[in-house]
Order: C-alpha cells, then sequence, then structure tokens
C-alpha cells in the first residue's frame, strides 16, 4: 500500500509523528474500503504536516473542511481520487446558537466548556465564533447526535439551536492594537513581553510551563527566533503578530510592529 516508515522519517518531534501516523492509517482506510474518512480538527501548523503527506500518495485526493475559508481549524477529508470532490460528503455541522446572552455575557471558554461538558474531545470541536446575541459552533459530523440531544445550556444560560449551513456563517469580529516597540533581540520572551506587556522573567516562564505556542506549535524554548510574520499565542490571553522590523534604535534595539490580537 505504502511505506508508513518511510513517510515519517523527516519528522522529529513525537507529537508531529503521532499527527502523520494518524493521517496516514486515515489513507489507509480509504485505501483499504474506497469511503471517505476525516482526521482531527487540525489548526495551521498541524495542516502544513498532513498536506505533505497526503500529497505522496497516489489513488487519494483530499480537501479541507472548517466551514469557512480563513477558519483556522479545519479538518483534512481524504477520499478516492475517482470521487468528484464537490459530491463528497460534509464531514462537519455547523450550528447556531441562541438564547438571553443579553442577561449574561458568554465567552469563547464558555461555549468550549459547555461543548467539553459533554465529554466531547477537543479534537473534534472546530471554530467557535461568539457574537453579542448568538454563537455559531462547527463541530465533526459524527458528534451530530451529542449537540442536538444534549447541548441545553451554555454558562447556566439555557439555548435554543439550530442547525445552519455554510452560507449562514458569521465570520468573527478581529480586534487589533498596534503596538511600537523596541526589543534587545528576536528572542521569543523578548518579543513576547513587549507584546503582552508582561516582564521578559515571566514571560520566560510561561514558555517553559508550554502556555505560550509560536506560530500554533508549543515552544518551551524562550530564547527561540522569532521572525517577522510570525504569530504567538499565551493561553487565555489572545496573540500577537509579528508586523514589520522598523530597524535598529540609536541603541541599537530592534525596532518592531506588533499587532495584539483579541
Amino acid at each position: 500500500m505504502f511505506d508508513q516508515t518511510k513517510l515519517l522519517n523527516h519528522l522529529n518531534r513525537e507529537e508531529d509523528r503521532i499527527l502523520a501516523s494518524h493521517i496516514l492509517d486515515k489513507c489507509a482506510q480509504v485505501l483499504k474500503y474506497h469511503k471517505t474518512q476525516a482526521s482531527d480538527f487540525l489548526n495551521p501548523y498541524q495542516m502544513k504536516i498532513a498536506i505533505p503527506l497526503v500529497e505522496q500518495l497516489a489513488d487519494i485526493n483530499f480537501k479541507k473542511e472548517g466551514g469557512y475559508q480563513a477558519a483556522e481549524r479545519k479538518r483534512l477529508v481524504v477520499f478516492p481520487e475517482y470521487l468528484f470532490p464537490d459530491l463528497v460528503e460534509k464531514q462537519i455541522k455547523i450550528y447556531q446558537l441562541a438564547g438571553n446572552f443579553a442577561f449574561q455575557k458568554l465567552s469563547h471558554r464558555d461555549f468550549l466548556g459547555a461543548l467539553m461538558g459533554l465529554g466531547l474531545k477537543r479534537k473534534l470541536i472546530g471554530d467557535l465564533l461568539v457574537h453579542t446575541d448568538f454563537a455559531q459552533i462547527i463541530v465533526a459530523a459524527e458528534i451530530e447526535d451529542i449537540i442536538e440531544l444534549k447541548l441545553e445550556k451554555v454558562h447556566q444560560v439555557p439555548i435554543k439551536i439550530k442547525e445552519i449551513d455554510e452560507s449562514q456563517l458569521v465570520s468573527p469580529t478581529r480586534y487589533e492594537k498596534e503596538i511600537l516597540t523596541t526589543v534587545a533581540s528576536m528572542r521569543l520572551d523578548a518579543v513576547a513581553s513587549s507584546g503582552f506587556g508582561d516582564s521578559r522573567t515571566k514571560m520566560a516562564r510561561d514558555i517553559e510551563s508550554e502556555k505560550v505556542k509560536l506560530n500554533w506549535k508549543v515552544e518551551t524554548d524562550p530564547a527561540a527566533e522569532v521572525e517577522i510574520g510570525d504569530l504567538i499565542s499565551v493561553r487565555g490571553r489572545g496573540r500577537v503578530k509579528v508586523e514589520t522590523n522598523r530597524g535598529l534604535s540609536n541603541k541599537g534595539r530592534v525596532k518592531l510592529t506588533l499587532k495584539r490580537l483579541t
């Protein structure tokens, strides 16, 4: 069929190899049973690992499903090459949740908590789009019964749920704050501390505690090099994008433009 060991040779991190094995197992099922298979929801870093693997395999085609073009979390759907992609059955479900959200303001964390409180794993949940008076959730198609039968409230607020299609999705509003700063170097702890307004020492501790991701991948080395265009996220605190390098200050520090995304 294909040599899985050879396909995994270039991956050094254990979690990357586990992900790749998951993808290749799905592909093996497609070749054996001639049926569509879907991965867990993947972030952009994971997708960069998965897609090149599938592209090396004969007789398999693929597409990404996240509900909308800019979705961060998407499923990689693999299917026999002879199937027309638009006719492949959808592997996601989209729901709109309505309730008296004016009574109690609910956050992304509240909706995620309600879903995981049903016993669902994060890997089966895609993007959650939280608006003022409603929310939209994108989930794996195989958990539709749990969602429709058991999701009754979010943080004690009763909700009504209905399935919608992709054309009804409302993209989230991104709030951006531009930060003009200088850093001693392009180390992760230095750039992240400027972006999130913390001391470099505290940020280094957060990095070592696996609370910080660089380009969607957990980074535990405070000295990791950051480049222009990189995205830094801290658990529960949003993200910072490294926009531009504006040269050196009179004191030899690197002048950066950052964007804080919430």
